[in-house]
């Protein structure tokens, strides 16, 4: 039988798990959504179990040039489409248990801190913030997620000392990059809790020795994965910004950080340019950021002695927040409310600690704004999290609730362009162009559904224009030779996508325009020299040996023509010379 110390010991675990399953109970209805399209629907390395470990060899964006390493999240998705076939629910129902067991490890950390009704209090106040909708109810918030179980997993083994925290580390370095945030958590540990800091870390030294063997791993494995690569794509914001551009801006962000934290009313999808802009002076909301960082750090200290969940909370929050502070350098989001999950476990210590030091106080008073705040909490994460049912559903709100954004119209493009509504798709990049016009992306789209509309001349304007803004980037070379081909200026076609292969050497499809202008032209040499030096390249490449076999043919260079094809594997040969 279950005795009434058992009940008393477990009610405010089944509490706070209770809580957190009915906060997010509708995101069960909701499918795949922006990024989760690419990621997981149309992603096949997760449509196959072999993605479990070939994960770990692989970026995290497919069909990209660049885009950050996270392994353990890839596989999680690749196990969920095997057990589901698919069906969006069950992604979402993991996201939602994780979400329970994140909450449980919260209350356990903040109950080493704060008396019991404290550490309750702030498990609550996590569970249903509604800052956290984006990362339970958008199937690749996962990574958030479980980053966040991983971290805290190894912070409290790290504070027993045992030998699991190197595990949950590598694992949280598998999930996100981010996970690295645990070595400073660690440290402030041992600084804060452990009593004297030599003998704490001391104590600790073999642990410290495999954190810094497995980061020097995880470094290793990053180089070797993207040495040719890009492993951040950085926000549109910080192109050509200078430091103190950014510096200024991010100081912009901190009241809004702020404002999430503690009234988290006004959600959103982004916070792209025109909803943040890129500060090029100092107006007073960056005097109100500074002025909010500059308490923060003089708290630190205040608080370190007399009131230690204070001080852990503040530095829980700016270390977890560090990785994309954009202090020490540009990252791909300038502010993601996503990216909060974590650090938000800081905001939790410190409102769990006002509460239990109000309670004993003022009870009634204090417990009555505590019902309230986490009544409007759940009101407002329920209400949140239908956003995410689809991309058209996402799209709608966004374009409703951000049409300043951009980025909000750039989307709404890419989904028209994909349903192949050409004009609708046309008038969303224009709104996008307008808005922002220092992003490639919507030139390239404008670009597309310019060729849709037949109106190449305006998309050879468009591709000039991303080519002016991104000169590196391949695709609008290769695009721009595309839109050349087709208003027969074989000249112009050769010479951008030569372009596009010297940016991109596996750009098999340049060779194919080039080869294919130069024909036109009876520019034998040029095709010539463009299938040698892809040869040289992919000397195994069957589908280049075909189509040199096939110009050579054309030629009249029977031998070398017969040659190419036995390279190519056409079979049989002798058909191709037919009369």
């Amino acid at each position: 039988m279950i005795g009434r110390t058992d009940i008393r010991r477990w009610a405010p675990a089944a509490s706070i798990v209770v809580v957190a399953v009915l906060c997010y109970a509708n995101a069960l209805r909701n499918g795949f959504a922006f990024d989760d399209n690419g990621i997981i629907a149309n992603n096949a390395l997760v449509h196959s179990l072999s993605g479990v470990w070939r994960a770990f060899t692989h970026p995290y964006w497919p069909n990209t040039t660049g885009g950050q390493y996270r392994p353990l999240a890839i596989a999680s998705f690749t196990i969920d489409w095997a057990l589901s076939h698919g069906h969006a629910w069950w992604f979402h129902l993991v996201n939602v248990l994780l979400h329970v067991i994140v909450c449980l490890l919260v209350w356990r950390v903040l109950s080493l801190m704060l008396p019991a009704r404290g550490a309750w209090f702030g498990a609550v106040l996590f569970a249903l913030h509604p800052v956290h909708v984006e990362a339970v109810s958008n199937i690749v918030g996962r990574l958030e997620l479980l980053m966040t179980v991983c971290v805290l997993a190894a912070w409290l083994a790290h504070r027993r000392n045992h030998w699991s925290a190197v595990v949950w580390y590598a694992l949280a370095l598998a999930s996100k990059e981010t996970g690295i945030v645990f070595l400073a958590l660690a440290v402030c540990h041992d600084l804060l809790f452990a009593g004297p800091w030599r003998q704490a870390i001391a104590s600790r030294r073999r642990l410290y020795d495999w954190y810094g063997l497995l980061t020097v791993c995880y470094l290793l494995v990053l180089w070797l994965l993207f040495r040719h690569e890009q492993f951040v794509v950085v926000a549109p914001t910080w192109w050509n910004a200078t430091t103190g551009q950014r510096w200024l801006t991010m100081l912009r962000v901190v009241p809004e950080c702020a404002r999430l934290m503690l009234a988290p009313v006004d959600l959103k999808i982004d916070y792209t340019p025109r909803v943040i802009d890129l500060q090029t002076s100092v107006t007073p909301v960056i005097v109100l950021g500074a002025a909010l960082v500059l308490a923060a750090v003089a708290a630190i200290p205040a608080t370190w002695r007399r009131v230690p969940p204070v001080a852990f909370g503040i530095l829980l929050f700016a270390i977890a927040v560090s990785p994309v502070s954009n202090v020490l350098f540009p990252t791909g989001v300038v502010l993601a409310e996503r990216t909060l999950y974590l650090p938000s476990v800081g905001v939790a210590m410190i409102a769990g600690w006002l509460f239990a030091r109000g309670m004993s106080q003022r009870p009634r008073l204090v417990g009555a704004l505590a019902a309230v705040v986490c009544v409007a909490f759940v009101v407002r994460a329920w209400t949140r999290t239908p956003i995410w049912v689809d991309s058209k559903t996402l799209m709608v709100n966004q374009m409703r609730n951000q049409p300043e954004s951009y980025r909000a119209h750039d989307v709404a493009g890419n989904i028209y362009l994909g349903s192949k509504h050409w004009a609708a798709a046309d008038s969303a990049y224009r709104v996008s162009r307008r808005l922002f016009s220092h992003d490639p992306g919507p030139y390239f789209g404008g670009a597309e559904s310019a060729m849709m509309l037949n109106e190449l001349d305006r998309a050879a304007i468009l591709l000039d224009s991303a080519i002016h803004i991104a000169p590196a980037n391949a695709w609008g070379y290769l695009r721009l030779a595309d839109v050349r081909f087709y208003q027969r200026n074989w000249h112009s076609a050769m010479g951008n996508a030569l372009a596009a292969y010297l940016l991109e050497p596996d750009s098999l499809r340049a060779l194919d325009v080039l080869a294919s202008a130069a024909q036109q032209l009876h520019d034998y040499t040029g095709a010539d020299a463009a299938y040698h030096r892809a040869l040289v390249d992919h000397p195994k490449n069957r589908h280049l040996h075909t189509g040199y076999g096939y110009m050579l043919r054309d030629r009249g260079d029977t031998a070398g023509a017969r040659r190419q094809f036995e390279l190519g594997g056409v079979a049989p040969v002798a058909r191709l010379f037919k009369p």
